[in-house]
């Protein structure tokens, strides 16, 4: 999936990784979302435009999938949830439209784990899922939480690191 592509016609947040059951299996994982985005990227180095939680019929196979943008390549990477096993998957070249929305990306005062930091200051929960997108002609970072029995949506300001919204995702 190209970086364009999340923008446009990327499941929703609201679909991707959002289930009771993915966030209990998540917040019982040995890796969180961050330390799996930490481990990706000393396999592949580049910016993180990406990163969720995905829940398999075995707990052993719980995995994170994280893109990374690096030289004009996405890659994705896959981290073990409970060992931390790095591995490198599928590797996309960008297209002109992708690359105009990765160099915005790039212009961005907050990086996607600062994002993650302040999101989570709202509610301290697990985080699900993370991502930047353009919402609006607006750099923003789309940061899923699961909290209790609920799941939020939390949009972060790419420029400035602040929250703009938070809510119960609905959708679910």
């Amino acid at each position: 999936m190209s970086v364009a592509t999340l923008s446009a016609a990327a499941i929703p947040l609201s679909q991707a990784a959002t289930s009771m059951k993915e966030t209990v299996a998540a917040s019982q994982s040995k890796i969180s979302l961050e330390q799996a985005m930490t481990l990706a990227n000393k396999t592949v180095a580049g910016n993180i435009i990406i990163a969720g939680f995905d829940q398999e019929d075995r707990m052993e196979d719980n995995h994170y999938e994280i893109k990374i943008i690096a030289n004009n390549n996405e890659q994705e990477v896959i981290v073990n949830a409970n060992t931390g096993e790095v591995i490198k998957d599928e590797i996309e070249r960008l297209d002109k439209e992708d690359l105009a929305e990765y160099n915005t990306m790039k212009q961005a005062k907050t990086s996607l784990p600062q994002a993650i930091k302040n999101a989570n200051k709202t509610l301290n929960g697990t985080v699900l899922e993370a991502e930047f997108d353009m919402d609006y002609g607006k750099p923003i970072y789309k940061i899923e939480i699961g909290k209790g029995n609920q799941i939020y949506d939390v949009v972060v300001d790419s420029m400035t690191g602040k929250v703009l919204s938070s809510h119960v995702d609905h959708d679910d």
